[in-house]
């Protein structure tokens, strides 16, 4: 029997692409206007690309500066500055990044933004978009301004052979204009007839400063007594980054929005010292520094607090909103109830395109698991929290119930029977107010308290007459009806409580009920 040969094919080979490579207009609107979700993010962008500027010349030029930024709104005029203190750039290097798209020199830094699309945020949102600067020792300010109209004019027509690089080229200029009356060195963007949108969120001092108090790299307000504690821990362990100032015209500095109490529900809640670790990934290398402020956790923190769930920030800059850790927690709502701040170290760890979210990774998958034993830990905190307020309210009921019954019972007036029947409850009550006292649900002066009201109920108790006589009451009534007539008068009394209402209003029941016997005798 012959073998059988296999016959060998030859595989064709693979080749590069000959023609030249298109890259569309559409590009562009995938790049600005359908980036973001929210317009007050283009703020956070502009600030991020100020903190990596004065960042970078803090380590090239080996300055020690306090970097500042300084955001003008016209409401009137419609239009946006937003200027910075940095080192500005050179004429070269300023035209060369702003006609850049997606060609960052950032990467691989650790600078916080890296993809070269940032400064594009505020195409979407005005119709003239300017960049100036003015490096430090020039008599020249750069001027490079985006027409907006131009591009959505552009990207809305039928024209499917204009590419990316020619849309820019056709919507853009630049210019050199001498340097009186500005800065002698800064950098700054310029939306001119920002176009209304939402609620006209871009043009409210007050919700931009409530923004970037919770999203920027700015400093913990002076009245928060943890500020500088946390900040320190911070620093101790890895985050670096310097804060920046940021002054709103009309509205002053923007300060992280912590206080040391919170209004919740009509109450203050106070603040204990805060909870600080750090978390190691796989190699034992730090991933990331997490801080907790714990409180009495009396139920979900309002909005307005700003500071409610568990955050992410990444070069000190918030990544997400406040729900990005709510699958930790065995139910999402106790996130709602948390303080809480994980700031990212590990480089492998990347915060996504929009910022609105990490890349999925095998190492933020790890860090999500380390950090979850924390998020039950918290969640436990809540259900006990809640289970010793409920204690505690019942409690509350219980006892002024209690002094009630024992107030209407101490009435001269007040029928044997229904002293003797108040008499019962209020020692049933009491013991079952004992069992819930040893349970340890109260804090040490709330447990004193209820100690002392649990006394005096007690004493007041033992001065009521063992066996009062209830023979006489309704002995004049037939034995079928004194059970109902009891139960009558003894509603009376607990629903008039301590007043006089009760002693005439069943005076007059029982002198009716008599009346009608001996009409009937």
């Amino acid at each position: 029997m012959s073998g059988l040969v296999s016959l060998q094919v030859k595989q064709p080979q693979w080749s590069k692409p000959t023609d030249q490579i298109f890259i569309g207009k559409d590009i562009l609107e995938l790049l600005s206007t359908s980036m973001y979700v929210d317009p007050l993010t283009m703020y956070r962008e502009y600030i991020q690309n100020a903190a990596d500027a004065h960042d970078a010349d803090a380590t090239t030029r080996n300055t020690n500066r306090s970097g500042s930024v300084r955001i003008k709104i016209n409401r009137q005029e419609r239009s946006i500055l937003i200027s910075d203190d940095g080192l500005g750039l050179s004429e070269r290097e300023f035209r060369k990044r702003l006609t850049s798209i997606g060609g960052s020199a950032k990467r691989g830094t650790n600078a916080r933004g890296f993809r070269g699309v940032g400064r594009l945020a505020g195409l979407a949102y005005c119709q003239e978009l300017i960049f100036r600067t003015r490096p430090a020792g020039k008599d020249s300010v750069y001027e490079l301004r985006w027409d907006s109209r131009k591009v959505r004019t552009l990207l809305r027509s039928s024209d499917t052979q204009l590419d990316l690089a020619g849309i820019i080229a056709e919507s853009i200029e630049s210019r050199t204009i001498p340097a009186s009356g500005y800065p002698d060195h800064f950098f700054e963007v310029e939306l001119r007839n920002v176009v209304r949108h939402r609620d006209d969120r871009l043009l409210n001092t007050l919700d931009v400063s409530q923004y970037l108090g919770q999203v920027a790299p700015v400093a913990f307000h002076p009245e928060f007594s943890f500020g500088e504690e946390i900040t320190n821990y911070l620093k101790d362990n890895g985050v670096s980054y310097t804060p920046l100032s940021v002054e709103i015209e009309g509205e002053g500095p923007v300060f992280r929005p912590h206080r040391n109490e919170i209004a919740l529900g009509g109450k203050r809640l106070k603040l204990l010292a805060p909870e600080m670790f750090t978390t190691l990934d796989r190699e034992g290398e730090c991933s990331a520094v997490s801080w907790v402020l714990h409180h009495e956790y009396l139920g979900t923190l309002p909005k307005s607090t700003m500071i409610n769930g568990w955050r992410l920030r990444s070069g000190d800059v918030q990544v997400g909103g406040n729900d990005i850790l709510e699958e930790l927690f065995p139910e999402s709502r106790f996130n709602g109830w948390t303080i809480a701040e994980t700031h990212v170290l590990s480089k492998k760890i990347i915060p996504n395109g929009r910022r609105d979210n990490y890349e999925h990774s095998a190492h933020f998958s790890d860090l999500l698991t380390r950090l979850t034993p924390t998020a039950k830990d918290i969640a436990h905190r809540c259900r006990v929290s809640s289970i010793s307020r409920n204690a505690l309210q019942k409690h509350e009921a219980d006892l002024a119930k209690c002094e009630e019954s024992i107030a209407i019972a101490s009435k001269p007036r007040t029928p044997a029977f229904v002293v003797a029947s108040l008499k019962e409850e209020v020692e049933s009550c009491l013991s079952t107010l004992a069992k819930t006292s040893q349970r340890g649900l109260f804090s040490d002066s709330e447990g004193d308290r209820f100690e002392l009201r649990i006394k005096k109920i007690t004493s007041k108790l033992k001065a009521l007459p063992d066996d009062p006589d209830t023979a006489d009451a309704l002995q004049d009534f037939p034995p079928a009806q004194r059970h109902i007539i009891k139960d009558v008068i003894e509603t009376i009394y607990l629903a008039e409580g301590q007043s006089d209402v009760a002693d005439r209003l069943v005076g007059k029941i029982l002198s009716k009920l008599r009346s009608h016997r001996r009409k009937q005798k």
